[in-house]
């Protein structure tokens, strides 16, 4: 679903404060405004920790993004490379605009920026800047640090943690990183898993008819393809399937080559025996998104069952998912991708959650136990 961003007006644009006055000069902007013109709001508080390499144009981008949504306070926290030069501070605050009201309902965005090494050492005041009895998510843009001073002081002042997996250095131990914290109670979000929701929906749509529901429990082979760079998306994917269709993985072989082949082998019900196979394809625009599906094929031993079928992006088709033989007795379908697969975008989604995504954990949890073999 493509969600509309609202027209955005700045109230006061960033300025340049000393870290201790941040709070004085955000009522300061609320003081030279009055109620009927501009109304102090907020519903959560959202932290942001980002790199300096992620660039000011982005940033600015999310923070159009976040402020269309809903009236929050949002402390942005950006991570400078170099020398520690102390903290700096700017205030500004942003309104969506309604066409339903004259007034503006607005939020405030805080930004700090240093280095790594100055927020380390200043980060108790973080809980100070914090709307007291409001919601905390932290959004890290960035691949998961436990065990480190700053990741874990962040986490335990939210109280939702909202990640992106096509970021991750390293896809398969940033992975195992997420699933240790969701065992130690932390309620994590990824956007990544928001974008596969086409091609689940697909799959198990190919599924539904009463005449051929039967059929799903005869799959034992399936292959995935995806974009050379981050294999988090097909390791989720394989991860859903895997767990809806009660596979436990028995074995994990690597084939290396150009397209970094790995073989899973799963044993499911009734002794079946399923291999699967995950593919890195080398693409030339990978767009913004490193490490998007682009096939999938569904195989079955039995000939006898109504199980083979083929999925393939819209933008990528189908030629290496239909090369294998005996194409004409596949289903095509054709998926189409989310119309905004932004960070930004799907952020403004998951704002609007609350609670475990326990699809999501369990399909963590059994791609856990792939990585182990």
């Amino acid at each position: 679903m493509n969600t509309q961003a609202t027209p955005v007006v700045s109230l006061q644009a960033p300025k340049d404060v000393s870290v201790s006055q941040v709070e004085a000069e955000l009522s300061k902007i609320w003081q030279s405004y009055g109620e009927n013109s501009a109304a102090r709001a907020t519903t959560f508080n959202l932290l942001v920790y980002e790199p300096e390499t992620i660039g000011a144009a982005s940033r600015i981008a999310s923070v159009e993004s976040i402020a269309s949504q809903s009236p929050c306070r949002v402390i942005d926290l950006v991570t400078l490379e170099g020398e520690d030069q102390g903290i700096s501070a700017q205030v500004a605050a942003y309104c969506p605009i309604q066409k339903s009201r004259s007034s503006l309902i607005c939020g405030e965005y805080i930004t700090l920026s240093g280095a790594k090494t100055s927020f380390e050492r200043v980060h108790s005041i973080l809980p100070e800047l914090l709307i007291p009895d409001l919601p905390v998510f932290l959004w890290w843009k960035d691949s998961p640090a436990p065990n480190t001073r700053m990741f874990e002081k962040l986490v335990n002042l939210s109280d939702r943690l909202i990640m992106d997996s096509a970021t991750f250095s390293n896809s398969e131990a940033d992975l195992l990183k997420v699933k240790a914290m969701i065992q130690a109670s932390t309620q994590i979000a990824d956007l990544n898993w928001q974008r596969l929701a086409p091609w689940q929906e697909l799959t198990a749509q190919a599924f539904d008819q009463p005449d051929r529901r039967a059929a799903v429990w005869e799959i034992d082979g399936i292959t995935i393809d995806y974009e050379r760079g981050n294999s988090t998306q097909a390791l989720m994917f394989l991860g859903w399937i895997a767990s809806r269709l009660e596979w436990e993985p028995v074995e994990r072989t690597s084939e290396g080559g150009d397209y970094d082949i790995q073989h899973i082998i799963f044993e499911g019900r009734h002794d079946l025996r399923i291999k699967a196979e995950l593919a890195a394809i080398p693409v030339g625009d990978p767009g913004e998104v490193i490490g998007d599906l682009i096939g999938l094929r569904l195989t079955a031993s039995n000939q006898n069952t109504d199980a083979c079928n083929v999925f393939c992006s819209e933008s990528t088709g189908c030629m290496r998912m239909e090369a294998g033989g005996g194409a004409q007795n596949y289903r095509v379908h054709q998926v189409s991708p989310l119309s905004d697969q932004s960070a930004d975008t799907l952020l403004g989604q998951q704002l609007q959650r609350w609670g475990r995504e326990v699809l999501f954990e369990e399909s963590l949890a059994l791609v856990a136990k792939i990585l182990a073999l």
